[in-house]
């Protein structure tokens, strides 16, 4: 709790003129210093510290113990330690809020023994007359370590962490060209190295030496330096023990990559699926090409890789079809059977990805789909992102013997039909296509022999090698299981009312789905 030391204060050498005088005077004076001495002694056996008593740089001449004890512990509750991250405080407290505490009545017990061995020393009370008595005490605070940490831990701090950031390049739009982003300093700490720069801020306060690990290099130990006076002390927060970033603004390959990236400054390019939009500015193309140094070329190798995997992404067609039917819920369409939707044709469409770039522009389009068989008819009517169906199709549940034709989501219209003869090895076929044309009036022809027919239609809609869906004038009923025995060569027969309302409502290229539950 306190450190005790103390000393008379020695007399000078005698100049000779003294001597003189404490020859002829040394009775007088003995008689006077003796009388003066004896009086103050009794004095002070009933009075305070001794002069020249100093307790923690206070002086406490003719203070009891217990005014001391007072004095010291009101010193000590009206300190302040406070640190700052610029003109923001982050913690702020007296000595007693981070842990560092007086035992006041140990403290007290303490001086009381400083204070009866003073007034048994008959010397020190006579030297202390002339001012010739010293005696200093000093305080140290004991640390309650489960009171400091409770106070000192990041989670304490006013001020809101955040991490180092490194310099970056970034598309600036207003500019159209990659510029830098300048690193940023954060401000992070781990609780253990927080704890020991305050805990040798209040020793540089208590004026005690500071640890060694907390001035470590030259910023640190000045920050330790603070500002204020005595017991009110303010420390900046130790920046330099946080993590710093590991790129700055002028790092050479940084400003090599923008300036190679800036070759192409201008290009950029916004791929379409509907009301779905990709866009890629020009630090994403950066990623398609070659960089050394400041210069910058596209590379075919990652070009390819992009297309392909915009393909993966994006691609319908011939691959399995999830859908979520009327009345038999959620069907699967085999990869094979689901011919309609889209396909990025890969290597035009690097090749058009290139010649974008290449013309420092900024391009809105979609990507190089197949869009017509060798017929000159369409593979898909319209997307929105992945779905390509987009709330438009012709569903025909060959189990229900029924056909729903939904257009922009809601239900158009709907109706029975009489679909191929199962009973005749004519059964339509089933799967995804798309409406390959309209034709109205036409006619049907097919079949051989006994089995030849040709049929005059108002409105045919064709979906695969022969079957389509058409109006059936010569039939009078639709629905249940006519199509077992009497059912079609494999068209979807409808009524002429429906065909004609499905007929004059809907696109070539609308996905037609078939299937049974």
């Amino acid at each position: 709790m306190i450190d005790v030391g103390g000393r008379a204060k020695r007399p000078g050498n005698k100049n000779l003129w003294i001597s003189l005088a404490a020859m002829f005077g040394i009775s007088s004076i003995l008689g006077t210093g003796a009388y003066y001495g004896y009086r103050y002694y009794c004095e002070s056996i009933n009075e305070g510290f001794l002069k020249g008593t100093i307790v923690d740089g206070e002086d406490v001449y003719g203070l009891t113990p217990a005014q001391t004890t007072e004095k010291i512990l009101a010193k000590y509750a009206d300190s302040e330690i406070v640190i700052t991250e610029g003109e923001n405080i982050d913690l702020d407290g007296n000595l007693a809020s981070y842990g560092y505490e007086i035992d006041g009545g140990k403290f007290q017990a303490e001086l009381e023994s400083v204070f009866r061995e003073q007034k048994s020393d008959r010397v020190a009370v006579f030297n202390s007359v002339f001012d010739r008595y010293e005696q200093s005490i000093e305080v140290k605070p004991e640390e309650n370590k489960e009171a400091f940490e409770k106070k000192v831990s990041v989670a304490n701090l006013e001020i809101a962490r955040y991490p180092s950031e490194d310099a970056v390049l970034f598309y600036d739009k207003e500019a159209d060209s990659v510029a830098i982003k300048p690193e940023i300093q954060g401000n992070e700490i781990e609780d253990e190295t927080l704890r020991a720069f305050v805990r040798s801020c209040i020793e540089e306060t208590l004026g005690e030496a500071p640890a060694q690990e907390a001035v470590d290099n030259k910023e640190t130990e000045a920050a330790l330096q603070g500002t204020g006076e005595g017991l009110h002390r303010t420390f900046e927060f130790p920046w330099e023990t946080c993590e710093k970033p590991k790129v700055y603004a002028d790092d050479e390959k940084l400003v090599s990559r923008k300036e190679a990236i800036n070759e192409y400054a201008g290009a950029g390019i916004t791929y379409t699926f509907g009301d779905k939009t990709e866009e890629y500015d020009l630090l994403d193309l950066a990623d398609l090409m070659d960089i050394e140094g400041s210069k910058a070329e596209l590379s075919d190798e990652k070009i390819e890789a992009f297309v392909e995997d915009l393909a993966s992404r994006y691609n319908t067609r011939y691959l399995e079809r999830t859908f979520e039917s009327t009345l038999a819920g959620e069907i699967t369409i085999p990869a094979k059977y689901n011919d309609y939707g889209y396909t990025v044709i890969q290597e035009d469409e690097a090749e058009q990805l290139r010649e974008d770039i290449e013309s420092r522009k900024h391009v809105e389009r979609e990507p190089v789909y197949l869009e017509k068989n060798s017929w000159g008819n369409p593979y898909y009517l319209r997307r929105n992102g992945e779905d390509d169906l987009d709330g438009t199709y012709i569903e025909v549940d060959l189990t229900a013997q029924h056909v729903w034709y939904y257009k922009d989501g809601e239900l158009y219209t709907e109706t029975d039909c009489v679909s191929g003869d199962v009973t005749e090895d004519h059964g339509t076929r089933t799967g995804c296509f798309p409406l390959a044309y309209k034709e109205s009036p036409s006619v049907l022809t097919g079949g051989e022999g006994d089995d030849e027919y040709e049929e005059k239609v108002e409105y045919w809609m064709p979906f695969f090698e022969g079957q389509g869906l058409h109006d059936a004038s010569w039939r009078y009923y639709f629905g249940g299981n006519i199509y077992r025995g009497n059912g079609s060569h494999g068209c979807v027969n409808l009524p002429t009312s429906k065909a004609g309302e499905i007929y004059e409502a809907v696109e070539t290229g609308t996905a037609i789905i078939i299937f049974y539950e």
